[in-house]
């Protein structure tokens, strides 16, 4: 009994932030920035690098593409992933060509 009291104070006392671990979060945030660049012709064509750190797409001279998360309200100490990776905005068109 005094076991598991020990280990309730401990968890209350100390809350856990956990989302994916890299392994499996990576794939997902590229797969969403390659898919942006597929459906956009204009950043696909002028590609000059993807910044994973930054999470964004450097396409066109001067141009490019931010990704995000979207908020995702959670209780303090509330376990869960990372919302996805979602396209922000852009300094140029991404639709012009």
């Amino acid at each position: 009994m005094k076991i598991i009291l020990a280990l309730v104070v401990l968890c209350i006392a100390f809350p856990v932030h956990a989302a994916l671990a890299p392994e499996y979060q990576n794939p997902k945030d590229l797969e969403v920035m390659v898919r942006f660049i597929k459906e956009h012709p204009r950043v696909l064509s002028s590609l000059q690098s993807i910044d994973f750190k930054n999470y964004t797409v450097n396409f066109a001279p001067y141009c490019k593409a931010e990704f995000g998360r979207k908020e995702i309200f959670r209780p303090s100490g509330w376990v869960g992933s990372a919302a996805p990776l979602e396209f922000k905005e852009s300094n140029c068109d991404v639709n012009a060509y």
